[in-house]
């Protein structure tokens, strides 16, 4: 008598979990490695003077959350970072599609866009206070400023990416320009504008908190330059530490978004 034996399939939201698991694992011991490296530097002397111990940052950085004065601080810093990364946001798209699309206005914008991608923008910094002032709406349009360049690009070469195939099916069904690109040119340049906006959101907070450290506008720029004024060096690393977080979280965030839209660009490992 013959004998078989049935295989066992694996659950697929076990396998899926494991690998979460697996990730959440390596990068906790990624921020474990870095925070024991920092504190035997500390330890050694190697670090500067006012560079205090993880320990010291951690017990800041609880003390400092449980503060209102930093909830209103994060609240503004947010504020000027998400208003001037949604202002970037549809103005970077929108000109890169047209940019991408338009041959003629490709060669017109090539010498503009290579310039602006490598202008430090921090630099215009004292025109925009001369002609704005202190306030927050200097601090969202240097968001703006810095946060356009990376979704302007990637829209561009996202619009240019496009399949041949289908390009060529396009073209010899005589399909309509605007249904050509809200079918062909638009979903293929998706993934490349997500990747923009992700880069750009970190960007957005950095931005955000270093004007705030340069202008002393309200914010975590402010707090960090208030607390080194104070030598309270581990409040001022726990502000830097959280303002990190912030762009990690938002970056996760804009991931996990695209990943639920985007599943038909999604690669399975």
């Amino acid at each position: 008598m013959s004998t078989f034996t049935i295989p066992i399939v694996q659950p697929r939201g076990r396998r899926v979990l494991s690998h979460q698991a697996r990730l959440v694992l390596s990068r906790i011991g990624v921020l474990a490695v870095l925070a024991g490296t920092w504190q035997l530097l500390f330890v050694a002397g190697v670090l500067p003077q006012v560079a205090p111990d993880v320990s010291a940052v951690v017990a800041a950085l609880v003390s400092v959350v449980s503060s209102g004065t930093f909830w209103t601080a994060l609240g503004q810093t947010l504020f000027a970072a998400f208003a001037g990364w949604t202002i970037a946001a549809v103005l970077g798209v929108v000109l890169g599609l047209a940019i991408g699309v338009s041959g003629f206005l490709s060669r017109s914008a090539e010498v503009l866009v290579e310039f602006g991608r490598a202008f430090p923008m921090l630099a215009l910094m004292p025109v925009v206070v001369l002609v704005i002032g202190v306030n927050w709406r200097m601090e969202i349009l240097m968001v703006v400023l810095s946060c356009l360049w990376p979704i302007l690009i990637q829209s561009i070469a996202g619009s240019r990416r496009q399949d041949q195939a289908v390009v060529d099916t396009a073209r010899v069904f005589r399909i309509a320009p605007l249904r050509r690109f809200r079918k062909v040119t638009l979903p293929a340049a998706m993934p490349l504008i997500s990747t923009g906006l992700r880069i750009a959101a970190s960007m957005a907070i950095l931005v955000a908190v270093g004007v705030g450290v340069l202008s002393q506008t309200p914010g975590l720029g402010r707090q960090i330059t208030m607390a080194q004024e104070a030598s309270r060096w581990d409040v001022a690393f726990a502000y830097i530490a959280f303002a990190g977080l912030v762009g990690w979280g938002l970056n996760s965030a804009i991931a996990a978004v695209e990943k639920k839209t985007l599943r038909w660009n999604r690669q399975e490992a």
